[in-house]
């Protein structure tokens, strides 16, 4: 142990001005991650806005250590998702003041991780050295990827619109990229506190952070240029036509659904004009529609639709009758010709959102939020076949109802069953115009890059868009947020496989290795 280790006690809690330069750091951290963050639009300071708060952790120690570090994750987080406050309580119609509780723990658990790597890195002393970096980086892509989260949004999602920086994915996926963006953190930080005392080692860590960032770069160039060429030679396209319907959250029945379901008549007769369509998506929508269970629905739909199969969002009762109240799957319902051929039911349902937690064991909580949804969740994945008039070759929808598809292991399961489109379909209108829909598309969007396959997301209100095998949003599947509309896309697919999709743990298993190795050696040293 040094010596400047042995005279600081382990839980010492510097000066009153020292905690105040800590806590504007702290702050400057927030304010970073907050802007980088989808929906602030500077995605480049996700490469240095955990600096700030490294270098307040310099010297420090212990249980100070740990609060500065939970301090800013907690506050990174509320900052990050405060927007999911109302959507909750809109979705769910639990009370707001019920719901901000809720929300704060939930940032506070999430922000646990983050506080426990500040104290290793403080413990054994890594923030003013090269592999200090690389430990501490590996000590949170651990904590922070490798353990279940309901929300897995993290700073490596702030670069999903920089495709060219996110390629590492189809190796490691989101956890290789968290790493080399945090890798890149701390060394910036180590190179700044050894600036003074310690010139050569600095300079070294800066070298090392610009060699990795550029290494990304360059690794994201040229499988960005090898990715097009394969999707330009594909032999198999389909035309997908999305609708974007656009319906307002308080339209929540079947009545109306009936009083408004023009606009949804016009959108897809004028789609249909466009050019011969092989999928037709309709996504999410506030209001309960069938047309396996809804005569009413079955006669629209077949009414306006073409010779194209239809993907249709829709719910599935629990009973025979829709509305005897016992609950319902959500599901998509793919339509060919004039019957329902395959349906997919919902997996992952959202919590507070589809389901009330811990009902069964406290069923006293139904009388507190007699609003709360009552969906059930499926067993399995069902592929959803696809018969095509162009190309060679079978085509399976991998249905992703909502958030199901920010979860990549959930996702790899359905690929690895022989899913080779992804379609997502979405209702994020209960966040309004706030950043929510751009971190859902955030979190999503690194589905495509992982296992190198298209990904369809239709939504009620956007951000509705179409994701290339790279990781690129097709500019022309595109519909404005916010208003009715619709588009019309050429998807290519072509088999590219990844080193993830093959071998999705390999990353894990080495990070999980080096992790325990520094954690030995650190303590080694303590105890020397």
């Amino acid at each position: 142990m040094t010596s400047l280790a042995k005279s600081i006690p382990a839980n010492a809690i510097p000066a009153k001005q020292r905690q105040i330069t800590d806590f504007l750091l702290v702050l400057l951290t927030v304010a970073l991650f907050y802007l980088a963050f989808p929906g602030s639009g500077i995605p480049a300071l996700a490469w240095f806005a955990i600096v700030p708060v490294l270098i307040a952790l310099d010297k420090s120690r212990g249980r100070y250590a740990f609060m500065l570090g939970l301090l800013a994750a907690t506050l990174g987080w509320m900052s990050s998702i405060w927007w999911a406050v109302t959507g909750i309580a809109q979705i769910s119609a639990i009370p707001v003041n019920l719901v901000i509780p809720v929300i704060f723990i939930y940032c506070l658990w999430s922000a646990l991780p983050y506080a426990l790597v500040t104290w290793l890195h403080s413990r054994f002393h890594w923030g003013r050295s090269l592999s200090g970096a690389i430990k501490s980086a590996a000590a949170l892509t651990v904590l922070i990827n490798y353990i279940p989260q309901l929300l897995p949004g993290n700073l490596a999602h702030a670069l999903y619109l920089r495709p060219l920086q996110i390629q590492l994915a189809d190796i490691g996926g989101v956890p290789l990229v968290f790493f080399v963006v945090h890798c890149v953190n701390f060394l910036l930080a180590a190179g700044l506190l050894l600036w003074r005392s310690q010139k050569v080692k600095s300079l070294r860590c800066f070298a090392l952070a610009a060699v990795i960032f550029l290494g990304n770069l360059a690794y994201g160039t040229v499988k960005s240029e090898t990715v097009a060429e394969q999707t330009s030679r594909a032999d198999t396209a389909l035309t997908v036509a999305m609708i974007q319907p656009n319906l307002d959250i308080s339209l929540r029945t079947r009545e109306a659904w009936l009083q408004h379901r023009q606009g949804m008549q016009d959108l897809i007769i004028e789609a249909e004009k466009q050019q011969p369509l092989d999928l037709m998506v309709i996504p999410e929508v506030p209001v309960p529609v069938s047309y396996k269970n809804y005569p009413e629905d079955q006669s629209f739909f077949h009414d306006v639709k073409g010779e194209a199969d239809l993907l249709l969002t829709a719910i599935q009762p629990l009973e025979h009758k829709p509305d005897s109240g016992a609950g319902y799957f959500n599901t998509m319902e793919l339509i060919s010709g004039d019957r329902v051929s395959h349906q997919y039911f919902k997996q992952k349902l959202l919590p507070l959102g589809e389901y009330l937690p811990f009902e069964q064991q406290l069923p006293f909580l139904r009388d507190w939020f007699p609003g709360a949804a009552n969906y059930q969740s499926g067993r399995e994945f069902q592929l959803l076949p696809l018969a095509l008039e162009r190309g060679e070759g079978n085509l399976n929808i991998l249905p992703l109802i909502c958030y199901e598809a920010v979860f990549s292991d959930f996702v790899g399961a359905g690929v690895e069953l022989g899913g080779n489109l992804l379609v997502n379909t979405v209702n994020d209108a209960w966040f309004g115009q706030s950043p929510g829909g751009k971190v859902h598309l955030a979190l999503s969007l690194f589905r495509a890059v992982e296992y190198r396959l298209p990904l369809v997301r239709a939504t009620n209100t956007g951000i509705t868009a179409i994701v290339d095998p790279g990781g690129s949003i097709i500019p022309e599947s595109q519909i404005a947020p916010y208003q009715a509309g619709f588009s019309v896309t050429e998807v290519k697919t072509v088999e590219i496989g990844s080193f993830y999709r093959d071998y999705p743990n390999v990353f894990k298993y080495i990070c999980m290795l080096f992790l325990g190795y520094a954690l030995i050696t650190g303590m080694r040293k303590e105890n020397a």
